[in-house]
């Protein structure tokens, strides 16, 4: 009796199949994209390309969370897959902007430093680990040395890397972001700032940072002149800024995209007539997702 149940309530119910059909459409034209590069029809450079496909599977795994999250109610938890669905759009959007093969080799390469740096923390100097870690820092040794791009990341990363180790007045281990090898920018903020974000970061960073970090529990709670009741878990209110949200930065990518792929005049007017569609279907299913009020549950 602590749920809210939207079998039950054809209203609400109606109104989430409404947003579930919005974010259908926009993970399709995402397979649709990641079909002609993968298929080659739509292929520009085989590494960035894949680099993309990998972003946009990612991108549409989270789109698909989001939805089967919303499809139950539960608006808040999926603030925490838009935090993160909002983090790789923004990093495959810099990675379009400019430079974009050195972008997307230091995007590449990072999570293998990374288990690399880990590894080293975690396992113990005369176990066997220690033999599958050697393996692993010769594997991207390889790795580094079949690509010149590869090859000018991982110099321009140890560079970074010097600098701020000299600069650091602390005796800690420095690391630094995949986009400062490539950049100057040091923070998500300045990355967001970069993709024409910025107005959006405190909302980011700020709002979806309470469910992040475990800081919104006592929301649960409304209280008035009458007293305080308590709200529903998977309370239907409130799902509108989400999904607006997951919307925008994700067609705002589809564009971006479609714009490094080079279509033509056919595949422009016909993501043109998408996108019409898109933000008409958008609008009448964010309106309704904000229009939805639930009693409280609970004793006064």
């Amino acid at each position: 009796n602590l749920f809210f149940d939207v079998e039950k309530n054809d209203k609400v119910k109606k109104i989430i199949e409404q947003a579930s059909c919005v974010l259908d459409s926009v993970i399709t034209r995402f397979g649709e994209i990641e079909n002609e590069m993968t298929m080659g029809t739509s292929r520009i450079d085989d590494f960035v390309d894949t680099v993309i496909v990998l972003f946009i599977r990612k991108i549409m795994e989270q789109l698909d969370s989001i939805n089967v999250l919303y499809s139950v109610s539960l608006f808040e938890p999926a603030q925490i897959i838009l935090r993160s669905l909002i983090e790789n759009i923004v990093g495959l959007e810099f990675i379009l902007k400019d430079d974009t093969q050195k972008r997307a080799a230091a995007y590449y390469l990072e999570h293998h430093y990374q288990e690399l740096d880990k590894s080293e923390i975690y396992f113990n100097a005369e176990s066997d680990d220690c033999k599958k870690l050697e393996k692993k820092r010769q594997a991207l040794e390889r790795l580094i040395k079949s690509k010149t791009v590869f090859q000018e990341t991982d110099i321009a990363r140890k560079e970074k890397l010097d600098a701020k180790k000299k600069q650091s007045r602390k005796k800690k281990k420095v690391y630094i972001q995949w986009y400062e090898v490539c950049s100057n920018i040091t923070n998500i903020y300045g990355l967001m700032k970069e993709t024409g974000y910025e107005k959006y970061y405190d909302a980011i960073y700020g709002g979806l940072s309470f469910e992040s970090h475990g800081l919104n529990a006592t929301m649960g709670l409304n209280v008035d002149e009458v007293g305080y009741s308590l709200k529903w878990i998977r309370n239907p209110e409130g799902g509108g800024s989400t999904f607006g949200l997951a919307c925008s930065f994700s067609v705002g990518l589809l564009h971006k995209i479609y714009q490094y792929l080079g279509d033509g005049e056919n595949e422009i007017a016909e993501f043109k007539a998408f996108f019409k569609d898109f933000v008409k279907k958008r609008d009448i299913a964010s309106h309704n997702l904000d229009m939805i009020r639930s009693a409280s549950h609970g004793s006064k």
